[in-house]
Formats: structure tokens, sequence, C-alpha cells
């Protein structure tokens, strides 16, 4: 069995955000990293608390959101392994700009602030390589702004189908399927919607036979049509 600081060295390669760096940089992100685990349901931090490090994910699943003043609930991300979060306010600046809660009982890779900013001081390259993995993240937020302003609910859902599908890996299957181990609210929050407007956009596409529902299972039976839905 590798030690524990081997196995966070080996995840932290396969972020991109650490991707470009070399082992010595990795060797030292882990040296001052934690493992931390947590319950389901349990609070990592609250929107605007003050800012202690960020995180990555092993094992569970992570909701990011923010409440407005009349208590809607607004997701910005679910974050599933293995991925970075809170990471931004890290050069930005500032106070948790959202609120993280799990989903499922989690594993993940504390980082601390402090300590982290001392290792781009002493190795100014690591900040460097993080760049990279900034666009990127960049990119996907830009896209999804595009998404939620152009598109409809039933193509919102579309694409977020399929982006689980591959994330399940299943996409090469004959019929595609997903299993929701998200609440549905949780969905309907990401895609910009309410649970009542996802549920009727379920069942339109059960009643189009673009997918069937079996309790949390999703199975796509007409994936041709999902995708140009999702277009």
């Amino acid at each position: 069995m590798l030690p524990e600081k081997e196995t966070k060295k080996d995840t932290l390669r396969n972020i991109p955000l650490f991707s470009e760096m070399n082992i010595e940089q990795l060797r030292k992100i882990t040296s001052i990293s934690k493992t931390l685990k947590f319950k389901k349901n349990d609070f990592l931090f609250y929107d605007d608390d003050i800012y202690n490090g960020f995180y990555i994910i092993l094992k569970g699943l992570i909701k990011v959101f923010k409440n407005s003043k009349d208590g809607k609930e607004s997701v910005l991300h679910i974050v599933k392994p293995v991925n970075v979060f809170a990471d931004v306010p890290l050069f930005e600046g500032g106070n948790y700009p959202a609120t993280a809660q799990t989903l499922e009982e989690s594993i993940l890779i504390f980082i601390p602030k402090n300590e982290f900013l001392q290792l781009i001081k002493d190795d100014p390259e690591i900040s460097l390589k993080m760049f990279s993995g900034f666009a990127k993240r960049l990119k996907e937020m830009t896209h999804k702004i595009e998404n939620f302003s152009s598109k409809e609910v039933i193509n919102r859902l579309a694409a977020y189908l399929l982006k689980e599908i591959k994330n399940n890996k299943t996409d090469k299957l004959e019929e595609p399927f997903i299993r929701l181990n998200v609440p549905k609210r949780t969905i309907a929050a990401y895609i910009g919607t309410i649970t009542e407007t996802l549920s009727r956009t379920l069942k339109k596409l059960q009643d189009e036979e673009i997918i069937k529902v079996r309790g949390k299972t999703i199975i796509i039976t007409n994936y041709p049509r999902l995708k140009k839905l999702a277009e």
C-alpha cells in the first residue's frame, strides 16, 4: 500500500490545476496538506467565512451554493472527485464567496492558505504553473453562464445529463444511464430552475421517449436526440 503522501501526490498530478508541476513541487504541496473526513450534510464553510484554504475532493459529493435575501438557493457547483474548489479567494483575496456542504460522506484534502502562499513565495514557478488551470475553470464558468442565458430548461437538462453520462463512463453503452445521487432540488438549482419544472421536463423527455426513469436511474433511450437538445 502506498504511503499517504505518495497517494496525495498522485492525486494532485491528475488535477489540471497542478498537472504542470514537477514531482518535487507536488511533494511540497502534499507536505502541508491534511486529509479530512465529513459526514453527509456537514458544512465545510459558510458564505463570507474567513478564508483559510482550499479543498480537493477525493470521495463523495459537495454542493457549493449561495442563498439570496429571500432564501432562494442557487447552486454554483456540484463538485465530484477529483476536483478542486474554494481556490479562487487564494489569489483574489476576501472571504469564502459561497457555502459548501457535503451531499454524502466525503473525504477531502485541505490545503491551508498561509502555508500554500509561503510555498509560492519560496517557489514562484508554482503559481505560474497554476494559471493554466485557472484559465480552464474560467472557460467552464463562462460556458455555463452562456448556457443559462441562451438555452431553455430542457436544453440545459439535456446538457447536464450528457455531462453526467460521460463522467460516469456509460456514454459508450447502447443505452447510456446515470444514477441520481443528488436531490432533485439540487439538480434543479444547478441548471437554473425549480424542482417542479425539473420534474415536468423529465416527464416531457420520457413522453418523447428520449429517456426512461427507473427510480433514481435515468436511462437514455434516444442518445442522438438528447445530444441534439444539448447543442
